[in-house]
């Protein structure tokens, strides 16, 4: 099987839910009166205890919410991160260009207290509140100070992903470009990184996920039959928890932290360290990293865990297909449905090596 390069670990930090918009397709329920946030002191525990941790990760990212709606508190944890010597990301919607002037004062106060890199939020679900003027006016600002664009678009109809961002945000096709992540990896491995990372707007796409607010919306997702999902694996999860306002940790930010599967504990009751330990042990992950959310499907069917999907069964997602293989488990309980899953593990594993065996041997 061919991998993608294994990513450098993230840690995300959700310190709050509240943002200046509320779209309809928002897996955590984010807006304007969701005042959900982390208490003081704790993400700057957070940041000091990701500094210890062997392996460490490579870089904090704030998201939300809006962490720009936060200036002082976001400026005092980029700084803060900075001096521990992580890389730091910032997940906007770029609201802060509605006046590119105060957008431009806020941008470069956030560049001078260690900010790295922002990903933009955008797709015809922002532009619900947030005229594109306000993105493209964001994206020159970032621009001005040096950022890569770097866009990351939800997609949920049958077409071209590039045209139809050109045409939401009026914007030319021939300046944006599809987005790589893993081909980014790879060549940054090997020590170049292409011009056209910071010559282009970057378009990273992926499927509505149908959980949050997006799944009272049903009728905006893009279904598709499982046998569309390919056996990719997926290096979302694990590489990339996230911490939400309560404290919770979890294992990928795409369940929206409504799924007990990726919850593996609450840094208010238990250190960094540990909960990253007990995630990193945990099969169903390894099983997701390895062969990809499909097969996780396939191995809880076949053991009888869950039911085979009637044919007419339909996933807005390969996200929505992972949640399902770990959300409606009829087994026992926990701990039999981690027992299943090890022993699947194995055996899936055991088999990948004997293919792997010259017929000649």
């Amino acid at each position: 099987m061919n991998r993608p390069p294994k990513r450098p670990t993230e840690l995300g930090l959700m310190f709050s839910h509240r943002c200046p918009i509320a779209c309809r397709h928002c897996g955590i329920l984010s807006g304007p009166n969701n005042h959900d946030a982390m208490p003081p002191g704790l993400p700057e525990r957070l940041i000091d205890e990701a500094a210890m941790l062997d392996p460490r990760p490579a870089t904090i990212v704030f998201t939300g919410g809006e962490a720009m709606m936060f200036p002082d508190r976001l400026a005092a944890l980029l700084d803060r991160a900075n001096r521990h010597g992580f890389a730091t990301r910032v997940i906007t919607n770029g609201f802060w260009a509605r006046n590119p002037d105060t957008g431009r004062r806020l941008l470069h106060r956030l560049r001078l207290a260690g900010l790295d890199a922002l990903n933009f939020s955008a797709d015809r679900f922002h532009l619900e509140f947030l005229e594109a003027r306000v993105l493209r006016d964001a994206m020159a600002i970032a621009a001005e100070l040096g950022f890569p664009i770097i866009v990351n678009m939800v997609i949920n109809r049958q077409e071209d992903p590039v045209a139809a961002f050109a045409s939401l945000y009026g914007i030319d096709p021939a300046r944006v470009r599809l987005f790589d992540e893993d081909e980014l990896l790879a060549q940054m491995a090997s020590g170049s990184v292409p011009p056209a990372l910071f010559e282009s707007i970057n378009l990273s796409c992926g499927r509505l996920v149908g959980q949050g607010r997006a799944a009272l919306y049903p009728e905006e997702h893009l279904l598709s039959p499982l046998g569309d999902f390919g056996y990719a694996p997926c290096q979302e999860v694990v590489h990339r928890p996230v911490v939400y306002p309560d404290g919770s940790f979890q294992a990928c930010c795409c369940a929206g932290g409504r799924i007990a599967a990726f919850t593996v504990g609450n840094v208010l009751h238990t250190p960094l360290a540990a909960l990253f330990d007990t995630m990193r042990a945990l099969p169903h992950f390894a099983m997701i990293n390895r062969f990809g959310p499909r097969a996780l499907l396939d191995a809880v069917i076949e053991v009888g865990a869950l039911p085979a999907p009637d044919k007419t069964a339909r996933y807005a997602s390969i996200c929505d297909v992972c949640t399902a293989a770990q959300c409606n488990s009829t087994s026992a309980d926990g701990a039999t449905a981690e027992a299943i899953r090890l022993w699947l593990l194995k055996r899936i594993i055991r088999q990948g090596a004997q293919m792997a065996v010259p017929a000649d041997a």
